[in-house]
């Protein structure tokens, strides 16, 4: 289980090749909405051995521990002050 601690530093799972969907919701969430419901629609699609990426404005930290509860890795990585790549990683 991954910890907040951790959750900054890069896996040995992570690599860019593997990144086959990506979501942007910084205007959905601008919009005032949540993008939860297509995240999980998205991942449960994801294949074995490949890596989903948000991008939003801070570490979505509910929607990243609902997203491991079903048998995913996640990793953040701060781009800048307002976007976040989360990666959600299928083993």
């Amino acid at each position: 289980m991954t910890t907040n601690n951790d959750l900054f530093s890069k896996p040995a799972w992570f690599a860019d090749e593997k990144i086959t969907e990506s979501l942007d919701a910084r205007e959905m969430l601008q919009a005032g909405m949540h993008p939860l419901t297509e995240v999980i629609k998205k991942t449960s699609d994801i294949a074995p051995g490949c890596i989903f990426e948000l991008i939003t404005p801070f570490v979505p930290m509910p929607l990243i521990e609902k997203v491991k509860a079903n048998g995913f890795e996640a990793w953040s990585a701060e781009v800048n002050d307002s976007e976040i790549h989360t990666y959600f990683y299928k083993a």
